[in-house]
């Protein structure tokens, strides 16, 4: 009888230590992780033209051009022969015309981003690890800076066109708080630049606006976003017939201009001398964005027009940008296509 009834004693006191120091659940990790890079330019000449679709005789390229050869390195001795056209099929279907994403989606983004980092910051209070909690935020600062900027560019009106500029200077500031105080007055002055004054007429495509790694580390979360509500035609009807149908098409139109604002950061990668062959590659991603999010937006208008909508088309753009997207993480950055396998 004593032996039970000790054993019984452990075992109460076994599970009232269970009950106690239960770790809290951790915060999701970015899906990426690329690693911090040099803020450098190169004095190499525009990397960049307006966002706007390019002839075919551009993209592809002739016979008698020359390859620009890569170097892998884990083998140095070895040679890469790339021309920055990752298939015959990309080459084709990047030639095609490509539809530039409405501003009411690039709008939305902004809001978006407003909105995600508030929250962000919310779950940062009482950190004591600042800095390194707060990836999310800085993020989706680099992130909002270039969809101001396309934004700002953009031919058509939109509330936050003329605040462009100073959306994207204040963005800087917040991507660089040190501490929780620190970052949530500079959300506050993000907030402002909504409707501060200022002049859009020094934008451009050329100059360097977001750094490299916090930029790239967006365009992950986006294509997930987005992959996670699209990935069959049926998830798609129910997204786009609910409340959150404009998140797509806004996800897809900042994918789009996070690969065309990055041209200029060729500097920052592994490969800074492959200036041509990074334009490429991020022409093919922005390329088969601007199609997805076109896409999307005429499978919305042929359903309530009564047609029948075509899955397919957006599917092999959602598929393209992808493709293009491991492809250039072949040359480029490595270690991102090895964490997928």
């Amino acid at each position: 009888m004593r032996t039970i009834i000790a054993f019984s004693v452990l075992m109460l006191l076994f599970c009232i230590g269970c009950s106690h120091d239960v770790p809290k659940p951790e915060r999701s990790t970015p899906l990426d992780d690329y690693s911090a890079t040099p803020d450098s330019s190169t004095d190499k000449g525009p990397l960049v033209e307006e966002l706007v679709p390019r002839d075919s005789e551009e993209f592809i390229p002739s016979a008698d051009e020359e390859i620009v050869p890569s170097v892998d390195p884990d083998r140095p001795d070895v040679e890469i022969e790339t021309t920055g056209i990752v298939s015959e099929a990309l080459g084709k279907y990047a030639a095609e015309t490509v539809p530039l994403p409405p501003a009411e989606d690039l709008t939305a983004q902004v809001d978006a981003y407003i909105a995600k980092i508030g929250e962000s910051l919310e779950f940062l209070e009482g950190s004591i690890k600042y800095a390194e909690d707060a990836v999310d935020v800085v993020r989706d600062a680099h992130a909002l800076a270039l969809v101001a900027l396309a934004l700002g560019l953009a031919e058509a009106d939109s509330p936050y066109k003329k605040h462009a500029a100073q959306i994207i200077l204040a963005t800087k500031p917040l991507a660089v708080a040190k501490n929780f105080r620190e970052g949530t007055k500079r959300y506050e002055a993000l907030k402002a630049s909504l409707t501060a004054p200022g002049e859009g007429s020094s934008l451009t495509w050329t100059d360097k606006v977001a750094d490299l790694a916090p930029a790239m580390k967006a365009v992950p979360n986006l294509h997930a976003a987005v992959k996670r509500v699209t990935d069959t035609e049926r998830k798609l009807n129910i997204v786009l017939g609910g409340t959150r149908a404009q998140s797509v098409y806004s996800q897809l139109a900042a994918l789009a201009v996070i690969a065309q604002g990055t041209i200029p950061n060729v500097a920052e990668t592994l490969k800074p001398e492959a200036v041509t062959e990074w334009k490429q590659y991020c022409e093919e991603f922005r390329d088969a964005a601007l199609k997805a999010n076109a896409a999307v937006h005429q499978y919305t208008k042929d359903k309530a027009e009564g047609k029948e909508p075509r899955y397919a088309d957006f599917d092999s753009s959602f598929k393209a940008m992808t493709v293009s997207c491991d492809h250039c993480h072949t040359i480029f950055h490595p270690a991102a296509t090895e964490k997928t396998e």
